[in-house]
C-alpha cells in the first residue's frame, strides 16, 4: 500500500497559490490594456490654456507705476495723439492684450476685441504693435506702435 507523504503538499499548495497570482495578474492587466483610453485630466500638460488675466498683465507691464520721467523714452503715440501703446502681448492667431492709455488717463488693459471708446475696438495686435478700427471686420484706422528697443533705456 502506498503512503501519501505529507511533507510534499505544502510545495505544491504554495505552487498553486503562486501559480493563481500570476494568472490573476495577467488577467488584470490584460483587461487594463483592452479598456479604451480615458479623457485627459484637467492639470494634464495638453490642457486648453488658461484665459489671459488682462489686470494681472497690466500690473507687470507698469499700468499702476507713475509715469515716466522727462529722460525716458516715451510710449508710440497715434496721429490724433490720443492713444498710448504701452504693451503688447500677441498670443496666436486673432487674441492677444494691449495695455492702452487714452489721452492722460493711466494704461488700462484691453483684450482683442473690447471697445477702447465708443468709435473704436481693439482690433488686433501684434509683436510690436495694435490696430484699432470701428468695429472688428472694418479696416483699422488707428495704428499703435511700440517704441524701437534701441531707443528705451534701462
Amino acid at each position: 500500500m502506498t503512503t501519501l507523504d505529507r511533507s510534499i503538499w505544502p510545495a505544491r499548495l504554495s505552487t498553486f497559490l503562486l501559480a493563481a497570482l500570476a494568472a490573476a495578474s495577467v488577467v488584470y492587466w490584460g483587461l487594463r490594456w483592452s479598456e479604451p483610453l480615458g479623457t485627459p485630466r484637467s492639470n494634464s500638460v495638453w490642457s486648453e490654456p488658461r484665459p489671459i488675466d488682462t489686470a494681472r498683465i497690466a500690473q507687470l507691464l507698469g499700468a499702476s507705476a507713475t509715469p515716466t520721467s522727462e529722460g525716458a523714452a516715451a510710449p508710440a503715440v497715434n496721429a490724433a495723439g490720443n492713444y498710448k501703446l504701452e504693451g503688447v502681448i500677441a498670443q496666436g492667431r486673432g487674441s492677444g492684450s494691449a495695455l492702452i492709455a487714452i489721452g492722460a488717463d493711466k494704461a488700462k488693459p484691453y483684450k482683442v476685441g473690447d471697445r477702447l471708446s465708443d468709435d473704436l475696438v481693439l482690433q488686433s495686435v501684434s509683436a510690436r504693435g495694435a490696430a484699432l478700427a470701428p468695429g472688428m471686420q472694418a479696416p483699422a484706422s488707428i495704428q499703435l506702435e511700440l517704441p524701437p528697443l534701441a531707443s528705451l533705456k534701462p
